[in-house]
């Protein structure tokens, strides 16, 4: 018995030093001034700062899907991974361009924050960078 109880308590100890460092970490790379200290994003991170965006929505906002936490988690992963790849490898294009996944995830978060501004507009054929392209950051 008392060893069970060892390997019950020391499981949960594991559990809850995981879910604390994983929060820890969302903390950390949610910034946008992580996102810009390695990254190559230095004239959009220079652009967004001085947009009215930077008051209310940093790279995460935008770049990271929003519907839950395993979606957020399993997107800042893999991006995490393609950025760390990209830049050790010197692999970053330039310009940096939006893929497709990334595009639908940024649509939908301008959509989710701008709700009430697109309702009437039909964002089938558009994308919200079509006109606003400078918005938050230029490209």
């Amino acid at each position: 018995m008392q060893k069970r109880l060892k390997i019950l308590l020391y499981v949960l100890g594991v559990m809850v030093f995981a879910a604390v460092a994983v929060k820890g970490m969302f903390a950390v790379t949610g910034t946008s001034e992580f996102c810009v200290s390695c990254h190559t994003m230095k004239s959009q991170y220079k652009n967004w700062s001085h947009s009215a965006h930077s008051t209310r929505a940093g790279c995460s906002d935008c770049h990271v899907p929003q519907e839950n936490v395993v979606a957020k988690l399993a997107a800042k992963t893999r991006d995490g991974f393609n950025h760390v790849y990209a830049f050790a490898l010197d692999k970053v294009p330039d310009p940096i361009r939006l893929k497709p996944r990334s595009q639908k995830t940024v649509m939908k978060n301008c959509v989710r924050c701008h709700k009430q501004l697109v309702e009437k507009i039909s964002m089938e054929e558009r994308k919200c960078w079509d006109c606003h392209r400078g918005t938050p950051h230029g490209y």
